[in-house]
């Protein structure tokens, strides 16, 4: 299950980034850490940008970013 799966509203628990060096260490620098809760806020259509919320924090990412995001199931 990646990050894309949830729908908004939906909440998950990082298992894994599946993602080359530059890319983990961006989405780990920026809070996406194994063990941490996020939930979905919005998906943008046709593939578009996700909002999400890690902490108190809002944060957009790419759907292809959010496709790397392995969470628990």
């Amino acid at each position: 299950m990646t990050l894309t799966d949830l729908s908004p509203g939906e909440t998950g628990i990082i298992l894994n980034i599946e993602a080359d060096t530059t890319l983990s260490n961006r989405l780990r620098e920026l809070g996406l850490l194994d063990g941490i809760a996020v939930r979905m806020v919005k998906m943008a259509p046709l593939k578009g940008p996700v909002e999400i919320k890690v902490h108190h924090s809002y944060l957009s990412i790419r759907w292809d970013d959010a496709q790397t995001i392995r969470l628990q199931s």
